[in-house]
């Protein structure tokens, strides 16, 4: 009887092994709330992660657009107008757009010149069109975009801002400017910036360029090779 009465107490003394049901229900209260914190852990940290990888992301697109723009617009050409008696270069520029010839991109490897158009459009991307320079049927100083092919840089622009630094006119002094229509001379250096929408945490850092002086003068192009005749 003693035996038995053994196997049915619910006394336990403070030397014997083993949990009570409160001394487990306490363990795996506690298990859990580990195991939350250490899923929620791992969430913030792949959470972290993918924020990285996105400004990792978004830094080199950036970096790579100015680098496109940089290179394309170091590289333009002092056109001369085949319409004027002064000699006027294919070049005007505003604010909001810029309109200019260059060779093409590296990646189409030499070829005739081009003209590239830089802008914003209404969606809020920046693009840079390009055009074959001896396609007739396109818009060459308007904004009709029609046959110009679209190069997206980046897209969630707010704002493009285009300015133009030298004199207004001949023996002024150096000022910047938004505006760049049909003078004699390129200017000497083009400030671009961009402002991305709101709650967008990438930045633009200002871009200059300065468009490398040829050293044969106004460029007039060829009929047959479509290039500067002083680059044949």
């Amino acid at each position: 009887m003693r035996a038995s009465a053994s196997l049915f107490s619910a006394d336990r003394s403070p030397g014997e092994e083993g949990f009570t049901l409160i001394e487990l229900l306490v363990s795996l209260a506690l298990l859990g709330m580990a195991a939350v914190l250490l899923m929620q852990g791992l969430a913030s940290a792949g959470i972290i992660a993918q924020r990285e990888r996105a400004s990792r992301s978004n830094i080199e697109e950036i970096v790579t657009s100015q680098r496109v723009l940089r290179a394309t617009i170091e590289r333009l050409r002092p056109v001369t107008r085949m319409d004027s008696a002064i000699p006027i270069v294919e070049l005007r520029g505003t604010a909001g757009v810029l309109t200019f010839v260059a060779p093409p991109f590296d990646r189409d490897g030499p070829d005739a010149l081009q003209r590239f158009r830089l802008t914003r459009t209404a969606s809020g991307d920046l693009v840079l069109y390009s055009a074959h320079s001896r396609k007739v049927d396109i818009d060459r100083s308007g904004t009709d975009l029609v046959g110009w092919t679209p190069n997206r840089l980046l897209g969630g622009v707010r704002d493009l801002s285009i300015s133009y630094l030298g004199p207004p006119h001949p023996g002024a002094s150096r000022v910047w400017q938004d505006r760049w229509w049909d003078r004699s001379t390129t200017p000497e250096l083009v400030r671009i910036r961009v402002v991305f929408a709101e709650n967008d945490r990438r930045i633009w850092p200002d871009l200059f360029v300065r468009p490398r002086a040829t050293s044969h003068g106004p460029c007039r192009i060829d009929e047959l090779t479509g290039k500067c005749r002083e680059e044949r």
